[in-house]
C-alpha cells in the first residue's frame, strides 16, 4: 500500500493549517475501524474534515509526535498539537472532543 500524502506534505499542514485534524490507523485493526466509523458520524455532524493515514508508512510522524498506539487522533492548532485520543469511548465522547477544538481561544 502507497502513502495518499507524503510526511512532508502533512508537517506542512501541521504548520500552516489554523486546525489540522489527523486519524491514525492500522493495516487489519478492528478497533480502527469501529473508531473511524464513530470519528466519520462526530465529524460529520460537526462538518469537519480529517487526514486519514494508516501509520505503517509515517514512521516520521510516529518518532515526531510520539504516537503510542492506532486508532490514533491528533489534533494540531496553528502547528501544535494540542490534544491525542486514543481511546474513542463514543460518539457522544468525540463530539465534545471535536466541539472543545472548534472553540477558538482569545
Amino acid at each position: 500500500m502507497k502513502e495518499t500524502i507524503s510526511t512532508e506534505d502533512i508537517l506542512g499542514n501541521i504548520r500552516d493549517r489554523e486546525r489540522y485534524i489527523i486519524f491514525g490507523y492500522a493495516t487489519m485493526c478492528k478497533t480502527c475501524d469501529i473508531a473511524e466509523t464513530m470519528l466519520s458520524v462526530a465529524a460529520s455532524t460537526r462538518g469537519i474534515s480529517y487526514e486519514r493515514i494508516n501509520l505503517n508508512f509515517y514512521k516520521t510522524l510516529i518518532e515526531v509526535y510520539q504516537i503510542r498506539s492506532a486508532p490514533a487522533l491528533l489534533l494540531f492548532k496553528n502547528g501544535r498539537l494540542v490534544k491525542e485520543v486514543y481511546a474513542f469511548q463514543s460518539v457522544t465522547y468525540l463530539n465534545e472532543v471535536l466541539t472543545e477544538f472548534l472553540i477558538d481561544e482569545d
